[in-house]
């Protein structure tokens, strides 16, 4: 099987230009097809259809509240204890709070976390209560990992915006200059800092733009969902070297995050903080010690908020 999958990329690669590189892992294996506004609304993985959320279903469906789980140290000083009433929504390994937290939403955008956690993705994707946002090719890793009949979640398709399946890549410039993408996105242009392509996408049927962090992808899906009240639980981008909460020094895996702060991460986070202000969209970000500075996302404890609501 791998001889005949090296044999089809290679097959992809002489057939196709260099903008189309991003899909030679999916080729022929992966079929898709997409509805009226671009979204994918069918997915089949050699020739086994799996049934996906139609993401135009989900546009401003929920309002209200949403705590969103993240990784870092400081999840292990809050004692969560919010109603089920207020949605939360996980990212990578939070789940592993899953005794305390009754999950709704998850996003994984890591394709190596699959390989790495495969136990925390298996529990993830036996919750039938669970809608899960992942790339085409997370899907994959899914399936080959545990098999299409171990999904019990719901599947909801989401797209590096860059990197559209089976399109060509395309630049921030491209995009930009696109009247039929760049009306539901907020651009950022800096030229006081050094920053990588960068924008804000509130219609993710047109794809989501990275910025090195799963809370990124989280904060674009959580508008599109239509809630307007947001809290973030271990979003706190410092101390890289320590453990994420749900490990320990001895299973500790490899993060760039200290690497792509300063040109990546920062920028993105300040550029959300005035998306969310134009949007009207409360954000508090529950990690005091965050490397996030409150003039970002005003800070405050979790007990503060949750005692008060």
């Amino acid at each position: 099987m791998k001889l005949s999958d090296e044999l089809f990329k290679v097959i992809y690669r002489l057939t196709h230009s260099k903008r189309y590189k991003h899909n030679r892992k999916r080729w022929p294996h992966v079929k898709i097809s997409r509805g009226d506004c671009g979204q994918i609304v069918d997915f089949a993985y050699k020739g086994i259809s799996i049934p996906i959320i139609d993401l135009k279903s989900l546009k401003h469906a929920f309002t209200g509240q949403l705590v969103m789980v993240a990784s870092g140290p400081s999840i292990n000083q809050i004692t969560f204890k919010h109603s089920p009433s207020v949605l939360t929504l996980g990212v990578n390994g939070s789940y592993c709070l899953k005794d305390k937290i009754n999950f709704n939403f998850y996003v994984i955008t890591d394709i190596h976390f699959f390989s790495q956690r495969p136990e925390i993705v298996e529990q993830i994707i036996a919750n039938p209560d669970l809608l899960l946002f992942l790339q085409v090719d997370g899907l994959v890793k899914i399936i080959n990992l545990f098999g299409n009949q171990s999904i019990c979640c719901k599947i909801a398709l989401i797209e590096d915006a860059f990197k559209l399946t089976y399109q060509p890549i395309q630049t921030l410039s491209e995009i930009e200059k696109d009247p039929t993408r760049n009306k539901s996105i907020y651009f950022y242009h800096n030229d006081h800092r050094e920053h990588e392509p960068l924008a804000f996408e509130t219609n993710i049927v047109n794809g989501v733009f990275p910025a090195k962090t799963v809370v990124y992808w989280a904060l674009q899906i959580a508008v599109y969902l239509g809630f307007n009240q947001l809290y973030l639980a271990g979003v706190d981008l410092n101390n890289f070297h320590l453990p994420r909460f749900y490990e320990t020094p001895d299973n500790i895996t490899y993060s760039q995050l200290a690497s792509d702060f300063e040109k990546n991460i920062l920028p993105a986070f300040e550029h959300a903080s005035s998306v969310m202000k134009a949007l009207k969209v409360e954000v508090k970000n529950m990690s005091l010690d965050s490397a996030l500075d409150t003039d970002i996302f005003e800070k405050q404890a979790y007990n503060d908020i949750f005692n008060s609501l």
